[in-house]
């Protein structure tokens, strides 16, 4: 049972219970086998790109993905493959064509009200290869939206200026007129900075919606100090979707409300019963700590499914709102 709350013009849903993590942890916490806790000091100051890559775009340390992600890869994509990407990425800066994964829509959506032709560009956790978002991928696809999931230097979905993402949506998918930009963790503050980039610079593609995933909207310190903060309070035509689990102990519970004040007029919260940080993703956990992830009790297909239902029906509402356009154009 879901009950839907109007709070200040910002919808809030909650699947039995409101978010109330037990543990008030930093977002981006994780640790190694046999290391001390390491956290990405996004709070104060980047980590020296030496720390945690070998400089040309391959990280030191990645979560895998789990063989039902390798199964739900549009194509074989071995780790030799992905690392190929990674370097193509870094060696391109941000503007790589075919530095993703693309997942066509494999059904027409039902019961839709509009013409828009839907999309969605997923973003990776920090240190999560890609591939571990394939599950929730074909799910989405399986619902009629179209997706990409880019492929960042050392696994970081470091999009400032919003180039990652229109490479990708006009190379992958052109056709495609309303687009969500989601992330999972780290990503989605990633997603946020493309998302801003493009509202503000009138650039394509047309987004028209916003995906955030066990996470919240903030400022990046790995984004120069020119790229604007994504904030879209009083935006009324963007939409957003903020889904957490209430067993995720990962957030900053602290810092997610400080930041509400970024989101959009339209945005609709989703805690999912029983979920934790890892499931939003299909990857081997076993690098990192699980009282950050916290213990799911229900299953990664039940949490997929849930997220998956969530940023659809967010999209949807969005592309009834066709008179998306720039906020207003900046330098970028």
């Amino acid at each position: 049972m879901a009950s839907t709350t109007s709070l200040a013009r910002v919808t809030l849903t909650v699947l039995l219970a409101v978010i109330t993590p037990s543990v008030v942890l930093p977002l981006y916490h994780h640790r190694h086998h046999g290391a001390p806790a390491v956290v990405l000091l996004v709070e104060a100051q980047p980590l020296p790109v030496s720390y945690y890559s070998n400089g040309k775009g391959e990280p030191n340390y990645t979560s895998s993905p789990l063989p039902e992600a390798l199964k739900a890869m549009p194509y074989a994509c071995d780790d030799d493959c992905v690392s190929k990407l990674r370097f193509k990425a870094w060696e391109m800066q941000g503007n790589c064509t075919t530095c993703a994964f693309a997942w066509p829509a494999t059904t027409v959506m039902a019961n839709t009200t509009t013409s828009d032709i839907m999309g969605i560009v997923l973003y990776n956790g920090a240190f999560v290869d890609p591939r571990s978002y394939s599950v929730l991928a074909s799910k989405l696809a399986s619902r009629g939206v179209n997706v990409i999931v880019p492929v960042f230097p050392n696994d970081l979905a470091t999009d400032c200026n919003g180039m990652t993402l229109e490479a990708v949506t006009n190379a992958f998918f052109p056709n495609v007129t309303a687009w969500m930009v989601a992330g999972h963790s780290y990503g989605a503050v990633g997603a946020g900075y493309a998302a801003a980039a493009t509202l503000l610079c009138g650039t394509s593609p047309r987004v028209v919606a916003l995906g955030v995933i066990g996470s919240y909207i903030k400022d990046l310190l790995q984004c120069p100090e020119t790229i604007p903060v994504p904030k879209f309070e009083g935006d009324d035509h963007l939409h957003a979707a903020v889904i957490t689990g209430n067993r995720d102990l990962s957030m900053n519970l602290t810092n997610f409300v400080d930041n509400l004040n970024r989101l959009p007029v339209h945005t609709t919260f989703t805690s999912i019963i029983g979920g934790n940080h890892q499931q939003f993703g299909s990857y081997d956990p076993s690098g990192r700590s699980r009282d950050i992830d916290g213990n799911a009790t229900i299953s990664r297909d039940a949490q997929l499914n849930a997220t998956a239902d969530a940023l659809v029906r967010t999209l949807l509402h969005a592309t009834k709102n066709n008179d998306i356009s720039p906020r207003s154009l900046v330098d970028c």
